[in-house]
Order: structure tokens, then C-alpha cells, then sequence
């Protein structure tokens, strides 16, 4: 489907990505001005995003707090450009020790490429492809954010959370997004004491290897 916004949507996600970078990068300072700009851009063009109710199934609920919540977005490219914003201001959230903001952030994203990757929109076969990766991206970050965050259910949530994502990941074979995102989870400041996520030797180990058996 043309539209003309597609330069600006492609615009806005590769802003998005790159905030996401400087926040891995712990230039947090720029990576929030950046995802500032970017959000009033995307909300100037095309509105706040409409919450919509539907009956998929077959996923664990604990991510959307609601069964049947996503959100709309007309076409793939804006799908994708507030998707990797919500993500991005996720991870500087989780960088700013701010996990229960981020967790807002990472359900967002969530429930953003949730229609995407059902049958209940028409898309290309590489963009379902692109929506199946990231909506599992978006989960093992949510993962990780209950595990950042201090509450008698963070532990439970996490875990059901993320063992969602690694049945995903065996699903789709999508082992090497997993590699990677423990790769950038190891660059967040340490889990705080009395969280899931908390080590003794005070390191920071992403929480869904410890959900993993020992390779």
C-alpha cells in the first residue's frame, strides 16, 4: 500500500534505532533527546496510537495485563516506526534504572506488533517475518524488565514472560536475535537486591539465562 508518510515513518525508525544505540552506548542524555523529537514527530503525523480490543489467542497474557488489547497502526512501515520507538524508550528506561516505566514501553511495543503477526492483517511474507522477530524482541526486553523490577509477582512475570519468548525463539529458529539481545542486556546496570534479576557478585546477567539449561 503507497503512503505518502512512508519516507517519514522509515525516518523515524531509524532515529528510533539509532536512540537505541546511544542508550546501549550509556549516552543516555542524547538518546533521550532524540526519542523526544522523534515521539512528537510521530504523534504530529500520525496521532496517538488507538487501543483496539480483538479476540487473538494463543499468547500468555501476563505482557498485555488485558487479553485482546493491541494496538492499530495503518500500515507495516508505521507499525514498525512506533514499534522501535516504544522499544528504544523501553531500554532507556531499563538504562535509567527505571524498569517500571520500561515495562510500559516494552508492552506497548508489544501489543504493537501483535496484529502484524497474526492473520488478521495482510502483509508480505518478509514482513510477517520482521513482526514475528520483533514482537519476540519485544517480549525477552519485557522479560528483562520484571526482572529489573521489585514486586511480589516480578518473578512469576518475568519467568512466564520469558519463557514464552524461548518457545518462540525454538519455533522460529530465532536463535541468533536471542544471542544478540543477551549481548545488549549485558550492558544494563545490574538488577537492584531483592529483584529477580539480582546477582550476588553484583554482575549484570540477563534474566532469561537463567531460564536457559547450561549449554
Amino acid at each position: 500500500m503507497f503512503d505518502s508518510n512512508q519516507k517519514l515513518y522509515a525516518e523515524t525508525q531509524q532515529r528510533a534505532f539509532y536512540a537505541f544505540q546511544l542508550s546501549l552506548s550509556h549516552d543516555l542524555s542524547q538518546a533521550q533527546e532524540l526519542l523526544q523529537r522523534t515521539r512528537t514527530e510521530l504523534r504530529r503525523n500520525s496521532g496517538d496510537l488507538p487501543i483496539l480490543f480483538s479476540t487473538l489467542e494463543g499468547d500468555n497474557e501476563v505482557e498485555a495485563n488485558s487479553a485482546g488489547i493491541r494496538f492499530a497502526t495503518r500500515i507495516f512501515a508505521e507499525g514498525r516506526a512506533w514499534g522501535w520507538l516504544e522499544l528504544s524508550s523501553g531500554v532507556l528506561k531499563l538504562m535509567q534504572d527505571l524498569p517500571g516505566t520500561a515495562m510500559m514501553h516494552c508492552t506497548r511495543a508489544w501489543r504493537i506488533w501483535r496484529p502484524w503477526s497474526s492473520s488478521l492483517l495482510q502483509c508480505s511474507e518478509d514482513e510477517r517475518a520482521e513482526a514475528y522477530r520483533e514482537r519476540i524482541r519485544a517480549r525477552l526486553w519485557l522479560g528483562e524488565s520484571w526482572a529489573h523490577f521489585m514486586s511480589d509477582r516480578s518473578e512469576q512475570a518475568a519467568q512466564a514472560i520469558l519463557r514464552a519468548a524461548l518457545k518462540d525463539i525454538a519455533h522460529y529458529q530465532a536463535y541468533a536475535l536471542l544471542q544478540e539481545t543477551i549481548q545488549q542486556q549485558r550492558q544494563l546496570p545490574a538488577a537492584p537486591r531483592g529483584t529477580p534479576g539480582h546477582r550476588l557478585d553484583g554482575r549484570q546477567e540477563p534474566y532469561v539465562c537463567m531460564l536457559m539449561p547450561p549449554s
